[in-house]
């Protein structure tokens, strides 16, 4: 770790830091970063739409007017166009703002992290995918494979790379997996119904193959953890009432049919994923620490 004068800018030393001052090196990060939130937000918009991701431009989701690369710049655009259309003056969604932020701040994150490496590279790519299934999944419990499966293909890859866990560890990685989609098979034998879509067990395939076993274990149990927390919530709230009618992707993509209670899965272990990654000292180690109580006062 390095700090630098009253900045206090802590993060993994890198070979960079000799012809670039980290404070350039955290600002061009953030910008990348909120770039890939931009692509972020063109993967919620269009692939629901089975639209392509490249073309056409991007447009005004009100009139349909063409967005030039000027009033296309992440963050900066949205905030001095006060939100609005330029042409129509209708009011854009924030979640293309919020979108933007948040990988941002992942991309910071990253940074201070890893410093400037090719696991930054790959978690760059990957946090993306990643953002852009949170939103997806909330919205129409949807874990799209065209996102999923490239996205197993890059953590195969991350496995081998420099300041990567190895096959060995990726490969045990799996586990949680297994584990998840033997209780979901002996749920839906005993209820009859699907607990789990298999979307999330190829989500949870990705993240194990990312974090290895140890941490894919924790993530999973922060996930079922927070997610219980938050479903208790929504169901006290009357539950997820607007994914009623919002159900026909996810049939076609692995015939789950979500209760209209039900809250998507997905994201918790996202989140749990990101806590596992960014803050190892704080979460990896809570499942380990609560059966340890545990075995300390039922013995």
């Amino acid at each position: 770790m390095t700090t630098l004068g009253t900045c206090a800018i802590s993060h993994k030393v890198n070979h960079l830091d000799l012809i670039l001052a980290p404070e350039l090196q955290l600002l061009a990060i953030i910008w990348i970063g909120a770039c890939l939130g931009s692509f972020a937000n063109v993967l919620i918009a269009r692939l629901p739409e089975d639209m392509s991701v490249v073309t056409p431009r991007s447009r005004c989701p009100k009139c349909e007017r063409a967005i030039p690369w000027y009033e296309n710049i992440p963050i900066l655009s949205y905030s001095l166009l006060l939100g609005r259309c330029r042409g129509c003056k209708s009011s854009i969604p924030v979640r293309y703002l919020l979108v933007e932020i948040l990988m941002a701040c992942l991309a910071a994150g990253l940074w201070l992290r890893l410093g400037i490496t090719w696991q930054t590279a790959v978690w760059l790519l990957l946090n993306t995918g990643l953002l852009a299934i949170i939103f997806l999944d909330i919205d129409h419990w949807w874990v799209p494979d065209k996102i999923t499966y490239p996205c197993i293909l890059i953590a195969i890859a991350a496995a081998f790379l420099p300041g990567g866990i190895g096959m060995e560890q990726a490969l045990w990685g799996l586990l949680p997996a297994l584990l998840v989609y033997i209780v979901a098979k002996v749920f839906e034998k005993l209820m009859g119904k699907e607990g789990l879509g298999f979307g999330d067990i190829k989500l949870l395939i990705l993240l194990g193959l990312l974090l290895g076993a140890e941490n894919g274990l924790a993530l999973l149990f922060l996930a079922a953890v927070q997610g219980t927390v938050i479903g208790a919530l929504v169901i006290g709230l009357g539950g997820h009432e607007k994914q009623k009618d919002q159900t026909q992707q996810s049939a076609d993509d692995d015939d789950f049919v979500p209760h209209p209670r039900a809250i998507p899965f997905g994201p918790f272990l996202i989140l749990g994923a990101w806590q596992v990654f960014y803050l190892p000292d704080i979460f990896a180690s809570i499942p380990q620490k609560i059966t340890l109580f545990l075995l300390q006062n039922l013995t």
